[in-house]
């Protein structure tokens, strides 16, 4: 059964944890990482949920994501769920946004992953992901707006693609 470690709304570990599908305590917090993958030719990657997930099922991400384990670091996290979810490797992830969602007691930790892997080398977690495209910029910037899109991802992302300027 995966854990989850609890956090203060400031994210201080409280030396408390949950397991994973149980509900969060009033005033506690738990994290997830969001990562977003750029190619070196200057493309995006964007996932398609499983049509099985509960939320967003079908719904693309410009991320692969999901909770920090207990004991494990942010960072490491990230690195984790890129690799689980796309099977892409990468070994360093720069934080690109924050956002604190009170009403879901979440952390949401946004990051950026640079890549050179081939079309072929990408792997889809049966449970995760079933398909994926690669985008501009400026591709992407309209695909977040669009109804294939995960729209409370976009709400975040969105954020972090304003400041980019290519």
């Amino acid at each position: 059964m995966e854990k989850w470690d609890l956090y203060t709304k400031d994210e201080v570990k409280t030396g408390k944890t949950i397991n994973k599908g149980e509900k969060i305590p009033e005033g506690f917090y738990h994290i997830v990482v969001e990562t977003l993958i750029k190619h070196t030719d200057g493309t995006y990657l964007v996932m398609q949920r499983s049509f099985d997930k509960k939320e967003y099922p079908g719904k693309y991400e410009g991320s692969c994501g999901g909770s920090i384990v207990a004991g494990e670091s942010k960072e490491s996290g990230a690195i984790r769920e890129v690799f689980e979810e796309s099977g892409i490797s990468v070994t360093e992830v720069v934080p690109t946004y924050y956002f604190v969602r009170s009403a879901a007691n979440v952390i949401n930790q946004g990051y950026l992953a640079i890549t050179d892997v081939k079309n072929k080398d990408i792997k889809y977690q049966r449970e995760e992901t079933i398909n994926h495209k690669w985008l501009t910029l400026e591709e992407l910037k309209t695909f977040i707006k669009s109804n294939e899109y995960n729209a409370s991802h976009a709400s975040r992302l969105s954020t972090y693609l304003d400041t980019i300027k290519e």
